[in-house]
């Protein structure tokens, strides 16, 4: 009885082990793999139960070279114990449905078994299966459709950025007819709004650039690992006001917003440091320390005549500029 407890034990290991074609496993990677986990046993023993585990469930042995290599099959459900619960397969609808864009496409493809496996779930009875129809993400900007990115372009800069690989790519900048040839080192991948940016370094320069992936125009993946600037860090780095496009510099906002205009401000503060005092009978003044960046600007120029920017002077007078800007373009016919 112990010897068939510990050879189901192995077998279930063994099926968690093979990954989705088109990746593949070895027999001898698979036994690396289970005597880490103390299940000894032969290679040949590993390709015997192979054999009799491809009959029951859905695998694929490549035996065009050596060593083979077996996989599930593409569309191979899932076959994870337990069974999801309402509340598992809603967080995987979520994820389909929210994350799938900023996942490499090697990654949303083995998880499309789950996905469909969560559609199952819901589909039973619970207080869950209707929630995935009640919930919804709204941008509070203007809706923007998003911009056509090249498949496998996202694809090779996906894994290479999974892999901490170099890439070698041909780059369209706007304004230019032709695109220009880049060796870059992926770090990251943001999505602002419907654009989503490559963050990384150039060849062997350690400045952080960043670039919209619906402009490559191609992208190949080098045997070469990534060269990672000492000290970069996503987070700083987006708080640094990078994405915001602007130069970074932190400035001490002061402005007057229209009494139902600054309503939200006292919710949803502008900075950690915000104050709002009642300046007059319609007007509420604003101090803010916040960074100086054109995503500042057009919020600011969002709000009409509804906010006026006191300081600091050079952020007043590009407000009042574009506001001149934008009377003379209205008073032409």
């Amino acid at each position: 009885m112990s010897s068939n407890r510990q050879t189901l034990l192995r077998q279930w290991q063994m099926l968690r082990l093979i990954p989705r074609y088109p990746i593949k496993i070895t027999a001898r990677d698979i036994k690396e793999r289970l005597d880490t986990q103390d299940f000894k046993v032969a290679k040949r023993t590993i390709e015997r139960d192979m054999q009799a585990l491809s009959e029951v469930f859905p695998l694929l042995c490549d035996d065009r070279n050596k060593p083979y290599g077996w996989s599930w099959q593409k569309d191979a459900p899932s076959f994870d114990l337990p069974g999801l619960a309402p509340n598992e397969a809603l967080v995987m609808k979520l994820v389909e449905r929210f994350l799938s864009p900023l996942l490499p496409a090697s990654v949303t493809a083995q998880l499309q078994p789950h996905f469909k496996a969560a559609d199952m779930a819901l589909k039973n009875p619970s207080r869950a299966s209707g929630w995935t129809r009640k919930i919804h993400a709204v941008p509070p900007t203007q809706p923007l459709l998003p911009p056509a990115i090249k498949p496998d372009v996202q694809r090779a800069i996906y894994e290479a950025l999974l892999q901490n690989q170099r890439i070698k790519a041909a780059y369209l900048r706007r304004g230019d007819s032709r695109p220009a040839e880049y060796t870059l080192n992926p770090l990251a991948i943001v999505q602002r709004g419907a654009v989503t940016y490559l963050i990384g370094t150039a060849f062997d320069y350690s400045d952080i650039l960043t670039f919209a992936l619906h402009r490559f125009q191609n992208a190949e993946i080098l045997d070469e690992a990534v060269r990672h600037p000492a000290g970069f860090d996503l987070d700083d780095y987006i708080a640094s006001g990078a994405l915001g496009f602007g130069s970074g510099k932190k400035i001490k906002l002061e402005a007057l917003f229209e009494n139902e205009t600054a309503e939200h401000l006292y919710e949803t503060p502008l900075s950690a440091d915000q104050s709002l005092k009642l300046h007059d009978k319609h007007h509420i003044k604003l101090t803010a320390t916040v960074t100086d960046t054109a995503q500042l600007r057009w919020w600011l120029l969002g709000f009409g005549d509804a906010v006026k920017v006191l300081a600091p002077a050079k952020l007043r007078k590009a407000m009042a500029e574009a506001a001149h800007g934008m009377s003379r373009a209205y008073s032409k016919h």
